[in-house]
């Protein structure tokens, strides 16, 4: 299985070496660093450490993530992660595995004794709330985290399309997959303190407020054009599929 792993950095000249140290040795793999519009030295340090680097100078987490999609070319897995060290390498090990056992997208979770207290920002614990409460109303898959650590089929990906370009860009992923009836397979893992840089989005209330508005228009737009299904119609799925096969 060929894994190349794609992580987003902007300003992680502090950590991104570490970073990519941890995930080539789990993967193995090619690892690429997309420098989203660094002032530091984020690419120098990530080409030291032995990441392919490739600029895309336009802010925008889902840019990022695409440009280092076409970058990776004709692989079998694309793994996602933060370039600030929060992400622990030792959950990818879980996430490649689920995928080898026919999962089409593995999703880190953040819980458990293995999350640092004040690792995830109240923002992001209420957009965890609110995206996985509208994912399972609307299309009968509860999922429980926006996690940046997550692991793709390339093929699977990129039979979605190419949408939202900022911070929207996880949630149209799990949104789509839970519309389409991929198989997503959640993964316990842990969470760190973010290591180095500045945080992209405080934990405040305005930030909260901007997440909620950022989750409600990407899933509008994925209802509108994938459909509503309701409860149970991803369970309705896997009973067809398993009885097709």
């Amino acid at each position: 299985m060929r894994v190349t792993a794609i992580i987003p950095a902007r300003d992680e000249e502090a950590c991104i070496g570490a970073v990519v140290g941890g995930v080539r040795a789990v993967t193995g793999g090619p690892v690429i660093v997309v420098d989203n519009g660094s002032r530091d030295g984020t690419a120098a340090a990530a080409r030291a450490a032995g990441a392919e680097v490739v600029a895309e100078p336009v802010a925008g987490y889902g840019r990022a993530c695409m440009a280092g999609v076409r970058a990776a070319g004709e692989v079998d897995v694309l793994l996602f992660l933060d370039g600030d060290g929060s992400d622990r390498a030792e959950d990818i090990a879980g996430l490649l595995a689920a995928i080898e056992a026919g999962a089409d997208l593995a999703l880190a979770v953040r819980r458990g004794a293995g999350v640092e207290a004040g690792s995830i920002a109240p923002a992001a614990k209420f957009g965890n709330w609110l995206s996985g409460g509208l994912i399972g109303l609307l299309w009968g898959r509860r999922l429980h985290d926006l996690s940046p650590l997550k692991a793709v089929r390339r093929e699977a990906l990129l039979s979605l399309g190419e949408g939202e370009q900022t911070y929207g860009w996880t949630v149209e992923l799990l949104a789509r997959s839970a519309a389409r009836g991929l198989t997503i397979v959640e993964c316990s893992a842990g969470y760190r303190r973010r290591a180095g840089g500045t945080s992209k989005v405080s934990g405040n209330l305005r930030a909260s407020a901007v997440a909620g508005y950022r989750i409600l228009r990407t899933i509008a737009v994925v209802a509108r054009t994938e459909g509503i299904r309701g409860p149970g119609a991803s369970r309705r799925r896997g009973i067809d599929r398993a009885r097709r096969t």
